[in-house]
């Protein structure tokens, strides 16, 4: 079997899982929960950082307050995470495909240039790419 990405624990991670067991925070909350937020708040340069459960939440919550509603389009690679299309669907919008580039595998921008200035009808919320 080949995996994708393989555990890694070469640290302290054993004792960091057993404290989380030990004081009952296995969840989205806890100390090391905060700790978290708050490295990562310092890192960005921000008074707050969030986190969440999994990516598709925080794409969500990104189109949410991006102000993407219901009837919107949000434009995503053709090849991409199913993450990216539920986080757009969750908020009643619909995804609008751009073809990826055959070398680089991410998004063909001179096909988004050219949907952009040619095709566009629908109201365009978002890109998550």
């Amino acid at each position: 079997m080949l995996l994708l990405s393989g555990p890694n624990i070469s640290g302290n991670e054993w004792k960091y899982i057993k404290d989380c067991l030990d004081t009952g925070w296995v969840s989205s909350v806890g100390a090391y929960v905060d700790q978290f937020e708050k490295m990562n708040a310092a890192f960005a340069g921000t008074k707050y950082a969030v986190a969440t459960s999994s990516g598709t939440t925080a794409l969500h919550i990104c189109l949410i307050l991006a102000g993407v509603n219901a009837n919107d389009y949000v434009i995503t690679p053709n090849i991409t995470f199913i993450a990216t299309c539920n986080s757009i669907k969750y908020t009643g919008a619909d995804p609008l495909f751009i073809d990826a580039d055959p070398q680089s595998w991410q998004m063909d921008l001179d096909l988004l240039e050219e949907f952009l200035t040619n095709e566009t009808e629908q109201k365009i919320r978002g890109l998550l790419s």
